[in-house]
């Protein structure tokens, strides 16, 4: 048996091809949702794009909704193994600044988010509960973090109410960038941050 460099099994022959298969269709669904939203964009459309039956799309996701989920977790995913080095060390600040620039540095999924999350305000959208969850989970990450850091913001605002604040701000700076080619992402941030005490010098954080 073939194993890897940690001593765990190598995945080969269809198994492995399976899972390169099914990241290849989140890649190209993530192209198609993000340019056409959910709606907008078909299994047709993905499938096209890989030369493939929407069958074989089927086969491996069950349905254009639980495709749509993945394409959603696997962006999550980004998201948290860009911010891992901060959160190992409880770094709330310096973990959302690294999910800031990752995001920077993704307009793709960038898009894909703002298209996504607009579409998913009504209530009947199949990706309307996923963002409900997402945004009720994520305002307790952050306002958690902040207060295991004993952190108290100097404008006054509660963790909570500064966490779903951290939220408003960087959903309104990926649309920001994508409707103002240069914008800097990550300067605007880090401008909310320092208003609120959050943006410490590496002197502070030693």
């Amino acid at each position: 048996m073939t194993v890897q460099a940690d001593g765990t099994p190598a995945s080969r022959g269809p198994y492995r091809a399976g899972r390169a298969r099914r990241q290849e269709i989140l890649e190209a669904a993530t192209d198609v949702f993000a340019r056409d939203g959910y709606r907008g964009g078909s299994l047709r459309d993905v499938a096209k794009s890989l030369a493939v039956t929407p069958g074989a799309i089927l086969h491996h996701f069950g349905s254009k909704e639980q495709l749509l989920v993945a394409v959603l977790a696997d962006r999550d995913e980004h998201s948290r193994d860009a911010a891992a080095h901060h959160l190992e060390s409880h770094d709330t600040a310096g973990s959302l600044r690294a999910i800031v620039a990752d995001n920077e540095a993704s307009p793709g999924l960038m898009r894909l988010f703002t298209t996504l999350a607009a579409e998913a305000v009504s209530p009947e959208h199949p990706a309307h509960a996923f963002f409900t969850e997402r945004y009720d989970r994520l305002t307790r990450f952050i306002a958690d973090g902040l207060d295991r850091e004993h952190f108290r913001a100097t404008s006054g605002a509660s963790n909570q109410d500064l966490a779903a604040l951290v939220l408003a701000t960087m959903d309104g700076l990926q649309l920001q960038a994508l409707m103002r080619p240069g914008f800097s992402m990550s300067g605007a941030f880090d401008v909310m941050l320092a208003s609120h005490g959050m943006l410490q010098s590496d002197e502070d954080r030693a």
